[in-house]
């Protein structure tokens, strides 16, 4: 990808659930992205297992963003996170946990990152999972474009 993204790109984005095919990609990818090695289970576990939301944006048909969350029971978050919840949710609040997010870094800026992210909304607001009240994930404090991300 290392021609200039043009303008237009996001018009030509495609959305698509990742796959076993993908894992190598991933890889390399969330190499680039994250300052974590994730072990080849957890790809194995995206790319197959129906608890995860792993979705890719595709730009010519290559993967040039993802995002992978999975919706779980407020009581199945762990203690740290469950402290940033609103205490007034019920115990059988469901709430959806962002593993990764990423966009190739020629690709940022053009609206990918907030295409992916509103999948995931849109994918909780129309499933089962109507007592999802909270999305969240953890980000690096020195993560600036992160944290300024919405």
């Amino acid at each position: 990808m290392s021609d200039a993204v043009p303008p237009s790109a996001l018009s030509e984005v495609q959305l698509r659930f990742l796959c076993h095919d993908d894992i190598e990609n991933v890889k390399l990818l969330c190499g680039d992205w994250f300052p974590i090695e994730y072990p080849d289970s957890w790809y194995q576990d995206i790319t197959s297992n129906k608890k995860f939301f792993s979705l890719a944006a595709t730009f010519r048909g290559g993967i040039v963003g993802m995002i992978v969350a999975e919706i779980k029971g407020r009581t199945k978050v762990q203690k740290e996170d469950g402290d940033i919840l609103a205490s007034s949710f019920p115990v059988e609040t469901q709430v959806a946990y962002i593993l990764s997010l990423g966009v190739v870094k020629d690709f940022r800026k053009h609206g990918i990152g907030s295409l992916l992210l509103d999948s995931l909304k849109e994918h909780i607001s129309t499933t089962a999972q109507d007592h999802c009240k909270a999305i969240y994930l953890h980000v690096l404090t020195t993560n600036t474009t992160a944290i300024h991300f919405s």
